[in-house]
């Protein structure tokens, strides 16, 4: 009987302990009692502009405080790039998109705050105007050149990129002996013609419509990576040579979008944004 008196005594003290954490927790206190920050919306109209040209936009703020230490426009800078090779041999084509920040989030305009954007209809702040885009983010892009042009190749296309473009247009050849000699042998003199016999053995098969035996050359399975290295090592501007249309198969575009926010700090040091906006520069 003592014990259990004494286990239920432990119990209503843990409850009452645990109760009394939840209404008097200081953390909890902190976060209710906090700084709030201005309430910010931001819309623009038309999310597409040229380099050079300015962004309109409307935004809308208030604080609590009514008490505004800055007030701005801010945008970071996103570039997205695509890369394209494309082989005449095959008409195989690799494609490449890579995103990334170009610029990290800063501010582009300031504005002072006026009493005399209070809109008494919306009950905010509201401010009409425009921003600036800088000529230096107009798109850039090149597509099938005249003339090949090395240091713009290293300069433009990733390596990986290139890469993956010897290692898909191996894939696409099939493991066929005629493209590949005529790539390695006859065209480009990277293994002489023995040692490459030596690479492929004979798969005799029958002949579906009752003809003779169908002989096929395959390349063995051990000598697959090595065939690959000798494909690799053909210069890129013989692979994407188009010889009919007498250009080189090679495409890079890069192009900007601009995340944007408007950007208030209230009497309170305590900074808002609204949410981001994209626009794309062309």
């Amino acid at each position: 009987m003592n014990n259990t008196i004494k286990l239920l005594s432990g119990l209503i003290a843990g409850i009452v302990f645990f109760a009394s954490c939840e209404i008097n927790d200081p953390v909890d206190d902190i976060v209710r009692t906090g700084n709030i920050g201005a309430n910010v919306y931001m819309v623009i109209p038309s999310t597409n502009v040229a380099a050079g040209n300015e962004v309109e936009f409307h935004a809308e703020y208030w604080s609590v405080d009514d008490q505004f230490k800055s007030i701005g426009i801010w945008y970071s800078i996103i570039a997205n790039y695509k890369y394209e090779l494309t082989a005449s041999m095959t008409g195989f084509t690799h494609v490449m998109d890579s995103i990334e920040l170009a610029r990290e989030l800063q501010e582009i305009k300031s504005y002072e705050h006026s009493a005399g954007n209070y809109n008494t209809e919306e009950y905010s702040y509201q401010i009409d105007d425009k921003f600036p885009v800088s000529y230096t983010l107009a798109t850039t892009s090149i597509k099938d050149v005249d003339e090949y042009n090395q240091d713009q190749v290293d300069e433009l296309l990733p390596k990986v990129f290139i890469n993956g473009f010897y290692e898909g247009f191996f894939q696409s050849l099939n493991n066929d002996y005629d493209k590949l000699k005529e790539l390695v042998v006859i065209n480009d003199t990277i293994v002489d013609a023995e040692t490459f016999e030596s690479y492929f053995e004979t798969v005799t098969t029958e002949d579906p419509a009752g003809g003779d035996p169908i002989e096929t050359k395959v390349l063995k399975e051990d000598t697959v990576p090595t065939m690959l290295g000798y494909v690799k090592e053909i210069p890129l501007d013989h692979l994407v040579y188009d010889t009919n249309k007498q250009v080189y198969k090679i495409g890079y575009t890069r192009f900007f979008e601009l995340e944007t926010q408007f950007r208030v700090v209230n009497g309170n040091d305590v900074e808002n944004f609204s949410e981001a906006k994209t626009v794309t520069v062309s």
